[in-house]
């Protein structure tokens, strides 16, 4: 399993190459129903997902490459204090990385409202919402990393008020699915929007899973939380942008197939949410209780 995962960084390299080679040449020749175009969609997938598997270990691969003192990228590197702590220091990079998902959650945000004033869209306005208040969020457990002297029982209750969010945005995103499948309401992408959607979704994921992975050792509650958020974010963006593609690429002989899967990935995706929250807000309660601090303060 190890070795399909982790083919080495010149296979991942072809894979995704290949890959999306055959996707141009499927789409170009009208090949999408063919049995060579499922095919290739299942390739795709998988070259997609050992890439993001071994991506964090290519960019470490490289940087630490670039980064030595012996060669003169090294030396420019190691001369500037900023570039050398963000390579050096994990909790640096983190912050960093961080800061820059935040940055990109502002801007779609941005596009989604403008979006929804541009067309008169409920949906668009509904998403721009909750990408602020997610953002928001963010900052404010970015915020308070900041800060000096936190103690660990401190962030977990940042933590724990973090899976309360994550109950409140599920208890809304329940609601959106419901009028989704049951009213055939649902989001509508015009032109090419439907393309900037899909980056989006599948780069909030990529970040989301890379972040869980490379910070998992880092003992901070409200890193865990700011993980936390952004994969439940990524997973809200996969939905919206299924239900936007088989509104745009779906036909009426497809409806019954179309709430099917919105029944079947909106449960998913608020199961895992509702699952995530639990999860924190147990954990935080335990560990303040260990640490013998009163749970509801």
């Amino acid at each position: 399993m190890k070795r399909i995962l982790r083919p080495g960084t010149a296979w991942v390299v072809l894979l995704n190459l290949f890959s999306t080679a055959a996707l141009i040449f499927i789409f170009s020749t009208n090949r999408d129903a063919t049995i060579g175009g499922y095919i290739s969609y299942v390739f795709s997938t998988y070259a997609f997902t050992v890439l993001v598997i071994n991506l964090p270990t290519m960019v470490s691969n490289a940087v630490n490459a670039l980064g030595k003192p012996g060669n003169i990228i090294g030396s420019f590197i190691h001369a500037n204090e900023h570039i050398s702590r963000y390579i050096t220091d994990l909790v640096y990079r983190a912050k960093i990385s961080l800061y820059a998902a935040l940055a990109v959650n502002l801007l779609y945000a941005t596009f989604k409202l403008i979006a929804g004033i541009h067309y008169a869209s409920f949906w668009y306005g509904a998403d721009a919402i909750f990408y602020i208040i997610l953002s928001a969020v963010q900052f404010l457990m970015l915020r308070h990393l900041q800060k000096k002297g936190n103690d660990l029982a401190q962030e977990y209750r940042q933590y724990r008020f973090c899976g309360y969010l994550l109950f409140a945005l599920n208890s809304a995103l329940i609601g959106v699915v419901y009028q989704i499948v049951h009213q055939n309401m649902g989001y509508h992408y015009p032109g090419l929007m439907i393309y900037a959607a899909a980056t989006f979704a599948f780069l909030c994921l990529a970040v989301a899973i890379i972040n869980v992975v490379k910070y998992r050792k880092l003992n901070s509650p409200v890193l865990s939380a700011i993980k936390a958020i952004s994969l439940a974010k990524a997973l809200v963006a996969l939905f919206a942008l299924q239900t936007a593609m088989l509104i745009s690429f779906g036909g009426e002989e497809s409806e019954a197939f179309k709430n099917i899967m919105n029944v079947l990935t909106g449960g998913g995706v608020c199961l895992f949410i509702f699952v995530m929250a639990v999860f924190m807000i147990m954990r935080a309660n335990e560990s303040l209780k260990a640490r013998g601090t009163c749970i509801h303060r």
